[in-house]
């Protein structure tokens, strides 16, 4: 690979790495590693089929690698949420929320360039049901991906929003948390996206490198005095990393913090500056991807923002048809409940104002809280999101099926399932959730969104009794 990397790049690193250049661009020829995160909130279920024993990744809690990159598509554990792929570095923010920041709190945090949402779920499993996570991306396509990551993962606190940075001005120093992962010249991930290498540029760093300031510039007043910023990026350079960390402390008066590392998982500490801190993954060194992330602490030294208050012009669903929607509920009394348009939309009681205050601003919402569905002829035609949730009734009707019946499921097909009453079910593979469907005396309606359908036959890819293991995954997340 190293012959097809720009040259600039390579006279950059030989510099960055003297004496170990060849043994970075060597694992550059290496095939990249596989790694996925479990949703603990969730049954757990692990990727269908596995080979061999996992390693754990030592900075992420239920994080293991994969001896092989197997695909994720055909797999209905990963259409239920039950796991996220992750690339294994980037997981590496939960070791840095771990020691800086106290997640039993009640905590405001944004992840401000959140797409595809590797990171935002991994937030979600860190922060408590106290706490409110606005999951931001600015491109709309790349919002409604995340969106979709999103709902998968289950929880209720979380609003996902598509809006530039700049449009969080109604928010200033309001958040406990603020998490950049910036856009940038991906040279971290060269090995696994050859686009990266071919727009690479001399050029593309400064423009990156000047887009970060700015976003950084926004994001720093965001944060509430004595509140924390993580700054990462996938890519090796300084402009886009000590540099951004540098200024950050220089003009914007935040404080670096350093993080304590275990010497056997070969991340290396930056140090830019006397008492400012950043690390850094090198393939060479870490079984991971390149990766850079540095933590900061505002000063205490003026006053905290104020949260927008909550919405007066919410709209409720009637008594009626929360009689029908309770009955699908574990503990409705946990949750308050908003009608927007058709939809019944649930948030955390414990968080109904500060996720309600939201709609006081001039953010484009994508997604609040929990869609359930909408009331008709007082029978509840349930949202996909809801059968994703966690807040369902454990104990709703449910069909199992067996892998090519949960397949073909997912893929919006007819499917066949004898023998059961008039009704919704929850349709599930190995007992996790991925769906609803309604059984009808002479049908069976497939409620799986069509927009969301596996769109492959399973014969493109399950070319013998083995291939079952060896999927194309969807696209993979570096986040």
């Amino acid at each position: 690979m190293k012959s097809t990397l720009p040259a600039a790049f390579q006279e950059r690193m030989q510099l960055k790495l003297p004496g170990e250049s060849d043994f970075f661009f060597d694992a550059l020829e290496q095939k990249a590693p596989v790694s996925f995160r479990l949703n603990h909130s969730k049954n757990n279920h692990p990727p269908t089929i596995l080979s061999g024993d996992l390693q754990a990744i030592p900075w992420a809690t239920a994080a293991w690698y994969l001896n092989e990159r197997p695909s994720f598509i055909f797999d209905p554990f990963f259409h239920a949420g039950s796991y996220y792929v992750q690339e294994a570095s980037s997981m590496f923010i939960e070791e840095l929320v771990k020691q800086h920041i106290q997640t039993e709190r009640s905590l405001k945090v944004l992840d401000l360039c959140a797409a595809p949402g590797g990171k935002s779920t991994h937030l979600l499993s860190m922060i408590n049901d106290n706490s409110i996570l606005i999951s931001n991306e600015v491109i709309g396509s790349r919002a409604t991906i995340l969106a979709e990551n999103i709902t998968r993962w289950g929880r209720s606190n979380v609003v996902v929003t598509n809006n530039d940075p700049e449009h969080f001005q109604a928010l200033e120093s309001c958040f406990d948390l603020v998490l950049v992962d910036a856009p940038c010249s991906g040279e971290g991930m060269f090995r696994k996206d050859p686009n990266a290498v071919n727009e690479w540029s001399e050029n593309h760093v400064q423009l990156c490198a000047s887009r970060q300031k700015r976003i950084l510039e926004q994001a720093a007043s965001l944060v509430k005095p004595g509140g924390h910023l993580i700054y990462s990026t996938c890519t090796y350079n300084e402009e886009e990393n000590e540099q951004q960390v540098l200024r950050l402390c220089n003009e914007q008066g935040f404080r670096s913090l350093k993080t304590m590392l275990d010497p056997a998982w070969g991340v290396t500490e930056s140090i830019p500056k006397a008492d400012t801190y950043a690390y850094r993954f090198y393939p060479h060194k870490t079984r991971g991807e390149g990766f850079f992330a540095a933590i900061l602490e505002k000063p205490e030294d003026e006053a905290e923002g104020h949260w927008p208050r909550p919405s007066k012009k919410i709209s409720i669903p009637s008594k009626k048809n929360m009689e029908v929607v309770k009955e699908y509920l574990e503990d409705p009394d946990s949750l308050r409940f908003i009608q927007h348009k058709e939809q019944i939309l649930a948030i955390p009681a414990s968080v109904s104002d500060e996720m309600t205050g939201l709609l006081n601003t001039s953010l484009h919402i994508r997604l609040f809280g929990t869609d359930l569905g909408q009331v008709m002829h007082e029978e509840l035609i349930p949202a996909h999101a809801f059968a994703l949730s966690l807040i369902r009734k454990k104990t709703l009707p449910a069909v199992s099926l067996g892998l090519d019946d949960a397949i073909a499921y997912l893929q919006k097909k007819d499917i066949k399932i004898p023998g059961y009453a008039k009704g919704w079910y929850l349709i599930d593979y190995m007992g996790a959730v991925i769906g609803w469907a309604k059984i009808l005396p002479n049908r069976v309606n497939n409620a799986y969104p069509k927009e969301w359908r596996i769109r492959l036959a399973a014969d493109d890819l399950f070319l013998s009794g083995n291939a079952r293991s060896s999927y194309a995954a969807p696209a993979a997340d570096r986040a």
